[in-house]
């Protein structure tokens, strides 16, 4: 059903666009863990800002960390964007929550290193230095009592799996 509500969402703001600009085709997802291939879908990765507008009421969802216990690291991977298309946008979008209608928060580009926190349906929840912040440390290498909310001084958000490498973890 939110399969379904995304595609008709998607085509009602593709119909409603003037612009002569759009993605040259639809990115597939992988589901699985960090780098497995598995069952794809249809996602808006490379649509305009102004074309992915209203979002629908996709609620934001928060990245947490520590889920390989108090003593392992607070995000288990670490990962480079890859893949990214450089005749198109040749970015990837960071998402408010794990799904291709969420808030866009920011763009990132190929070689950007993000520590890789969950994974949810082929979503990467990350942490990454934002613009500016060059060696600010995102305290994601070192372990945390919990589960919980990363709230540290880097950003974070979602990015589909699909443009990740898994370098370590």
């Amino acid at each position: 059903m939110k399969f379904a509500a995304g595609i008709l969402a998607l085509s009602l703001i593709l119909a409603g666009c003037s612009s002569e600009s759009g993605p040259d085709e639809a990115a597939d997802i992988a589901v699985g863990e960090f780098g497995e291939d598995a069952e794809a879908a249809t996602a808006t990765e490379g649509i305009s800002v102004a074309e992915q507008e209203p979002s629908f009421g996709i609620e934001q969802r928060p990245v947490r960390i520590g889920f390989d216990g108090p003593e392992m690291d607070a995000c288990g991977g670490y990962g480079e964007i890859t893949g990214l298309n450089p005749d198109g946008d040749n970015f990837l979008s960071v998402r408010a929550a794990p799904d291709a209608a969420g808030e866009e928060l920011d763009r990132l580009t190929s070689g950007t290193g993000v520590s890789m926190c969950e994974n949810v349906d082929g979503w990467i929840g990350i942490v990454y230095e934002g613009s500016g912040a060059a060696g600010t440390s995102c305290g994601t290498g070192s372990p945390v009592a919990d589960v919980s909310d990363y709230d540290g001084p880097c950003r974070s958000g979602w990015i589909s799996q699909r443009f990740v490498e898994l370098i370590a973890g």
